[in-house]
C-alpha cells in the first residue's frame, strides 16, 4: 500500500502484477490449469458465487470466434441483491478505511490465480486477443483497483480520524474531544460494458468498497463470465478472512428483467458507475441527478489526431496503425479521426513535403503489413465483439466517401468461424463534419484533409466541445505549434499526446501515472483515478463530546 500510494502520488511507473503472461512468474502449471478451468466451465451452470437467494438461472453468451458459451449463472432479484448488499455494508462501513484497504489488497492478491482462465473468458465473450486479454483483465484490471484502494486510503488518511479540541473563551477554556468518521453514500452500482468488462468495472467496484459501501456489479448481457470470475474469487477470499462474501455481488441481467433500472432505482443505492454509450449513459445521469445519487461514467467520445510535422514518416504510421488495428479499435481511446494538412506532412529526415494522398497510401500499407502477418495480425486484431459493429461497417461505406482502405475479413487460424473485420479508412470533408463527428465504434477511420496546422487544432478542439474525447494525438516537430496545441487543447480539457512512436500507443493508458478520462469532456464525467473519484463516496460525519 505505501508503494502504491507514493506511485499515485509521484505518477510514477508502477505495476504490481505483471503483465507477461509467463510460466515462470505465474507458476508453470499456471497456463495450462487455466485453459483446463475455461474448457471445464463451458456449457455448466457457474456455480462458484456465494451470494445467496437466486430465483433462476440464465446465460447467453456467444464466443465472437464463433461457437456458443453455454453456461449459466444465478440471477438474483434486485430487492435481494441490495437487502444482501447493505446487510454486508452495515459492519464493513464501521472499519478503519486502513483495515478495509488491508482487506482489499489481500483479496486482490488472493484473486490474481484466476488470471489464466479470466484471459480465456475475456478473450470469447469480447473478442479480444488472448495476450490482451490477459493483460485487460487481469494485471492491468487489478492495478486499477489497486490504484483506487490507494487513491480512497490516502482521501480517508488525509485528515486525523480524532481530535481533542481546544477553544479560550476569555479567561476560560472550552475543551471538546472530536471523532470523524467515514460514512459510504450507499450501495454502490457498477454497470459493466461489454468490451472491457474488467478493467473498466473495477476501478469503481474498489474505489467504493475502500470507502466503506458494497458493491453489486452488474454485468452486460452477452459478456458475463470474466466479472463473474472476478467476482467469485473476490467473495471466496472475503469469506475465507471473515467478512460477508454479499460485499461484492454479480448481477445478471435476463430479457425478462434488463436490471439496470430496477437496480440503480432502489433505495439505498448511493453511487453508480457506468460504462457504455453516450445515449444511454446520459439517462443514468439525468435519473441519478433527479434522485441525489452520485454517478460517475465513461461514455462514447471521438479521438482526433493530427498530423503535421514529423522526423520520419514510417514509424509514425506503424505506430498508428497498431492504434488502428488493436482490437480492431474496439476501444474508447482508439483513434477514429485523423487530421492531415492538406498541402502534405513535413518529413525532417527526408526534407520532403509528402503530399496528402502519399501519407493516405502509406498508412494503409502500414495496417497492411500488420493485418495480413500470420504471427501478429490475428492477435492483434482480436475480434468483433457485436455484429452491430459489421453492421456500422456497411453504414459507413454507405457514406459515399473516397475509400482509402476497404474493410476485409481475416482469419483466425484456430476459429474459422470467427467474426473479425480490418480497418475501413475513408477520406472526410471538414464541410460536412456531420459524417465522422459522432464516434463510429469498431475499425473506422477517417483521413482528413485541413488547411493548416491551426485549422487542424480548430476542427479537433470544436470537436471535442461538441462530442468529446478520451485521446487526442498531434505529431509536430515545431516546438511553439506543440505549445499553442496543448493550451488549445487543455483549455477543452482533453487529454493530450505528442509524437507517439515505438511500443508506446495512444490507445493505452497506465494506472498510477494516467488519469483515464478527464471528466472535463461529453465523454464522461469521471476519471481513474483522481481524488473526486473516490471522495464523492462517502461522507464524515463528526461526533463531538464535552468534558
Amino acid at each position: 500500500m505505501e508503494q502504491a500510494i507514493a506511485a499515485w502520488r509521484d505518477r510514477t511507473f508502477f505495476a504490481h502484477w505483471a503483465e507477461v503472461p509467463s510460466g515462470k512468474i505465474y507458476g508453470e502449471a499456471a497456463a495450462a490449469d487455466g485453459k483446463t478451468r475455461f474448457d471445464a466451465q463451458l456449457g455448466k451452470p457457474f456455480d462458484r458465487l456465494l451470494q445467496r437467494q437466486a430465483y433462476s438461472w440464465h446465460g447467453e453468451e456467444e464466443s465472437p470466434y464463433g461457437f456458443p458459451l453455454g453456461i449459466t449463472y444465478p440471477v438474483l432479484s434486485p430487492d435481494v441483491l441490495v437487502a444482501n448488499a447493505q446487510r454486508a455494508q452495515r459492519p464493513w462501513a464501521r472499519l478503519e478505511p486502513a483495515a478495509r484497504a488491508a482487506v482489499l489488497v489481500e483479496a486482490l492478491q488472493r484473486a490474481a490465480s484466476i488470471f489464466f482462465e479470466l484471459a480465456h473468458a475475456t478473450q470469447h465473450t469480447t473478442g479480444q486477443g488472448f495476450v490482451m486479454a490477459f493483460q485487460a483483465s487481469g494485471p492491468h484490471a487489478f492495478d486499477r483497483a489497486l490504484e483506487a484502494i490507494a487513491a480512497g486510503a490516502w482521501a480517508q488518511g488525509s485528515f486525523a480520524p480524532a481530535a481533542t479540541w481546544t477553544k479560550p473563551v476569555g479567561k476560560a477554556t472550552v475543551t471538546l474531544s472530536k471523532q470523524f468518521r467515514i460514512r459510504p453514500r450507499g450501495v454502490n452500482v457498477t454497470i459493466g460494458c461489454s468490451t472491457f468488462p474488467v478493467w473498466n468495472s473495477l476501478p469503481g467496484m474498489f474505489a467504493s468498497l475502500v470507502t466503506g459501501a458494497a458493491s453489486v456489479a452488474k454485468a452486460h448481457p452477452k459478456v458475463v463470465y470474466p466479472i463473474a470470475l472476478v467476482v467469485a474469487a473476490l467473495q471466496q477470499a472475503l469469506d475465507t478472512l471473515g467478512f460477508d462474501p454479499h460485499l461484492v455481488q454479480l448481477a445478471v441481467p435476463t430479457p425478462y428483467e434488463p436490471m439496470t433500472q430496477a437496480l440503480i432505482g432502489s433505495e439505498g443505492i448511493g453511487t453508480v458507475d457506468y460504462t457504455g454509450s453516450s445515449a444511454f449513459g446520459q439517462q443514468v445521469e439525468r435519473f441519478c441527478a433527479e434522485h441525489g445519487i452520485v454517478c460517475f461514467t465513461e461514455k462514447s467520445g471521438v479521438n482526433p489526431v493530427l498530423i503535421e510535422s514529423v522526423a520520419a514518416l514510417d514509424p509514425v504510421l506503424e505506430n498508428l496503425a497498431f492504434s488502428l488495428c488493436l482490437y480492431s479499435s474496439q476501444m474508447c481511446t482508439a483513434p477514429q479521426n485523423i487530421f492531415i494538412p492538406a498541402r502534405g506532412v513535413t518529413e525532417q529526415s527526408s526534407g520532403r513535403t509528402i503530399p496528402f494522398e502519399e501519407v493516405a497510401q502509406r498508412l494503409v500499407a502500414a495496417i497492411d503489413a500488420l493485418a495480413t502477418n500470420d504471427k501478429v495480425g490475428p492477435g492483434t486484431l482480436g475480434a468483433i465483439q457485436n455484429p452491430a459493429t459489421l453492421d456500422r461497417i456497411e453504414r459507413a461505406r454507405k457514406l459515399e466517401l473516397p475509400i482509402f482502405r476497404e474493410s476485409r475479413p481475416i482469419e483466425q487460424p484456430e476459429y474459422p468461424n470467427a467474426r473479425t473485420a480490418t480497418p475501413l479508412l475513408l477520406q472526410g470533408d471538414t464541410r460536412q463534419r456531420m459524417q465522422y463527428e459522432h464516434e463510429w465504434f469498431g475499425p473506422i477511420a477517417f483521413l482528413i484533409p485541413v488547411a493548416s496546422f491551426d485549422h487542424g487544432i480548430q476542427e479537433i478542439t470544436g470537436s471535442v466541445q461538441r462530442c468529446g474525447a478520451l485521446s487526442t494525438l498531434v505529431y509536430t516537430t515545431d516546438p511553439s505549434l506543440q505549445r499553442s496545441a496543448e493550451e488549445a487543447l487543455f483549455d477543452v480539457g482533453a487529454p493530450i499526446a505528442f509524437n507517439f512512436t515505438g511500443p508506446i500507443w495512444i490507445n493505452q493508458s497506465a494506472a498510477f501515472s494516467d488519469f483515464h478520462g478527464t471528466a472535463a469532456t461529453r465523454a464522461g464525467n469521471a476519471s481513474f483515478t483522481d481524488v473526486a473519484f473516490v471522495a464523492a463516496r462517502y461522507s464524515v460525519i463528526g461526533t463531538r463530546s464535552g468534558n
